[in-house]
């Protein structure tokens, strides 16, 4: 059995071993060989004699190891040190015994092990100027703690704010590169988009170049026999100085079906927000440079996208109570086939009550886009989308439950043929190709609507005037957007 087949089955062992409701607590889940073998390759060759290596949240060890051995078996002689992090003192028997595998084989190999939280390590090595020529992570993907008082202090410290603990990895394993290092990470798509990332990327793309990005086609693929569902990327963030981004999107672990983008063809330099985008082809440059010619976006219009403020499980005024007073509430099945039909069946309880409290709750009698918030990337549409319409409304006022997003101005309805051209804009076959390239969310957030460039306010009205008319026989509906 050679050594990697041994660290395979520790990693199973250690999988059988760990109680689920840990790893789904700390979302940690170990990385199968033929990854770890894949995302080691994605490092290149090293000219020096000597190479320093960092697993940080090493788990069982087996990517620091693996990674190791890609070196160690390159023929060159180098001489290879390898830095493994793990705080779990459960899982340093199988890290150990990992790493012994090697040093049993290897005189030219010596490991570091820290049974430490990587936050309190990764703040002393940056003290110490310390820095790695590879680093490989799969860290965990949980939630940053707001109860772990050293832990937010020592980020505080080193100025580290992103909302998840992957990303805090991410940003501080991307400051522990040597000039030419390079860092291999396996994680969540979230980082790409949605504003709570907006500082997290802005920061990495000022310090590092993403030379490669792999995006699984399935989301259930990756970590199958952890049931992860989340959808996951492996990226390589490199110091060095390169021309071009390789995007790989398959469920295959090689590079068979990649291609290259230049840099503005991943990030916009307009975006306010920094999103990532990930082109599945070139084909996709297209409809970058159509959509990147629109000169408008939903703020320049005017416009606001906001949340539904009604939350079921939490709200105490919700009624069966038909009075005229209170307002009837739109729920997310209620938007079907890009159509509003109140008339479906509904076990909610239909109605809020009219109060102080609730009055800012609710919207005025007027015409609106409603947007579903969940969305998934398996679905046919990404933006699903119904116009709420005056007539909808047997009242004064109407409120919103929060699975939904809704597009108005200042906090009222929109005039008729804005709502159609803009509705129309949003269901685009092309729109729908271009957040598919940024959006790896199970749902549609409001910066994501927000980010999108829009068609002015003129040409919004005139393909809604058209479309309400019934006059774009002649055209198609992206013809009337695109074609001058």
């Amino acid at each position: 059995m050679d050594i990697i087949e041994i660290i395979e089955n520790n990693r199973i062992q250690a999988t059988k071993d760990v109680e689920i409701s840990k790893q789904k607590l700390y979302e940690q889940y170990f990385t199968p060989s033929d990854i770890a073998n894949y995302m080691s390759n994605l490092f290149s060759n090293f000219e020096k004699e000597n190479i320093s290596i960092l697993d940080a949240g090493a788990g069982v060890g087996n990517l620091g190891a693996i990674c190791s051995l890609k070196y160690l078996n390159s023929g060159k002689n180098s001489f290879v040190s390898l830095t493994s992090i793990e705080w779990d003192k459960n899982l340093l028997e199988y890290l150990k015994g990992n790493i012994q595998e090697i040093q049993n084989k290897y005189i030219n190999f010596h490991a570091s092990i820290y049974n430490e939280d990587f936050y309190f390590i990764a703040q002393k090595l940056l003290t110490e100027g310390i820095s790695f020529d590879r680093i490989i992570i799969n860290p965990p993907y949980s939630l940053i703690s707001k109860t772990n008082n050293e832990q937010l202090e020592i980020l505080k410290k080193l100025d580290v704010s992103t909302p998840n603990t992957y990303s805090n990895f991410i940003e501080l394993c991307y400051r522990l590169l040597s000039d030419k290092g390079e860092l291999v990470a396996i994680v969540p798509r979230s980082f790409c988009n949605g504003t709570r990332f907006t500082k997290f990327r802005k920061k990495m793309l000022k310090n590092v170049k993403i030379e490669f990005i792999h995006l699984f086609e399935s989301r259930k693929e990756v970590f199958k026999e952890y049931g992860v569902f989340q959808e996951v990327v492996i990226i390589k963030l490199t110091k060095k100085k390169i021309k071009k981004t390789k995007i790989c999107i398959s469920d295959k672990l090689n590079d068979n079906c990649c291609e290259k983008f230049n840099f503005d063809q991943i990030t916009f330099k307009n975006d306010p927000y920094s999103f990532i985008h990930i082109p599945s082809k070139t084909d996709d440059l297209e409809i970058v440079n159509k959509i990147s010619k629109l000169s408008s976006s939903l703020n320049e219009l005017g416009l606001s996208i906001s949340t539904g403020k009604v939350v079921e499980y939490r709200e105490e005024y919700l009624t069966e109570e038909d009075y005229i007073e209170n307002a009837r509430i739109l729920y997310q099945r209620h938007v079907r086939s890009d159509e509003i039909d109140l008339s479906v069946y509904n076990p909610s309880k239909p109605f809020l009550k009219q109060n102080e409290i609730t009055k800012k709750k609710m919207i005025p009698k007027g015409n609106y886009i409603i947007i579903k918030r969940m969305s998934y990337k398996e679905n046919k549409k990404r933006i699903n989308t119904g116009i709420l319409k005056k007539e909808h409304f047997d009242r004064t006022h109407m409120t919103v439950e929060n699975h939904l997003n809704y597009i108005h101005k200042d906090s009222c309805g929109l005039d008729e043929n804005l709502i159609y051209g803009l509705n129309a804009y949003l269901n685009l076959e092309i729109v729908d190709k271009y957040v598919r390239r940024f959006s790896g969310h199970t749902q549609i957030n409001a910066s994501d609507i927000c980010s999108l460039p829009m068609p002015n306010i003129e040409v919004l009205k005139k393909v809604g005037e058209k479309i309400m008319n019934k006059k774009n026989n002649d055209y198609s509906i992206e013809e009337l957007f695109f074609n001058k």
